[in-house]
């Protein structure tokens, strides 16, 4: 199997107290690594089995008999991503490259957080929020299930985990009380400012264009 086995960035205790030793050990233990171990189950094997995650998750995806494969692998890359996303100490205004971007596309912090706030309040059921690249705008992006912006083109510079596992033991249904401990104690600007660069290219001059502000998208059911 090409698919590496799953670790944590950080301790399961380093992002107390907003986010709770007991939340981060259930979720990566029952949840990220459950959905790695069936994926080598169902792969192994297989020509899929050698294949790099992006590419095990792009390849299956148009492929209606291996969608199960699919959402797996989307599932432990969508994990990856959520927890490289947050930081102890982390949250509060972005900063460096993305905070202009943030102030020309949502016309600043502030709004941002409105726009992100209300888009995870209006998400029904389970799925990702996401702040993602696409061209040359920044868009907040909502998907179903294991939806994953990799299928759709788009580059994520952040996630969010709207499944209930991710915040029942420490806000039980307040969904908005874990998007705003998030938004103000463990957002990862730095990591976010790093996809950013990857996306637009080493060479690249990080400069924001000023298009309008683009409302959230509604989510894609995967």
């Amino acid at each position: 199997m090409n698919v590496e086995a799953p670790v944590m960035p950080y301790g399961f205790a380093d992002l107390e107290p907003a986010m709770s030793r007991d939340t981060v050990v259930f979720h990566f233990l029952r949840h990220q690594r459950v959905c790695h171990d069936r994926l080598v189950t169902l792969t192994r094997g297989t020509p899929i089995a050698e294949l790099p995650l992006e590419e095990l998750i792009r390849v299956t995806e148009r492929n209606p008999a291996q969608h199960a494969v699919y959402r797996l692998a989307a599932e432990v890359w969508n994990h990856d991503l959520f927890w490289r996303s947050m930081a102890p100490r982390g949250g509060g205004a972005a900063r460096g490259a993305l905070a202009e971007w943030i102030g020309a596309h949502f016309g600043g912090h502030d709004q941002f957080v409105r726009q992100f706030r209300a888009a995870a309040a209006e998400h029904f059921g389970s799925g990702w929020l996401w702040l993602v690249l696409r061209g040359q705008e920044l868009r907040i992006v909502a998907t179903s299930n294991a939806g994953t912006p990799l299928v759709r083109g788009d580059h994520a510079l952040l996630g969010l985990d709207l499944w209930e596992h991710a915040y029942y033991l420490d806000h039980q249904n307040r969904r908005s009380a874990y998007v705003t401990g998030f938004l103000e104690e463990l957002v990862n600007w730095d990591f976010a400012n790093k996809r950013l660069q990857q996306a637009l290219g080493r060479d690249a001059r990080v400069r924001a264009p000023l298009p309008a502000p683009a409302p959230a998208e509604r989510s894609a059911r995967i």
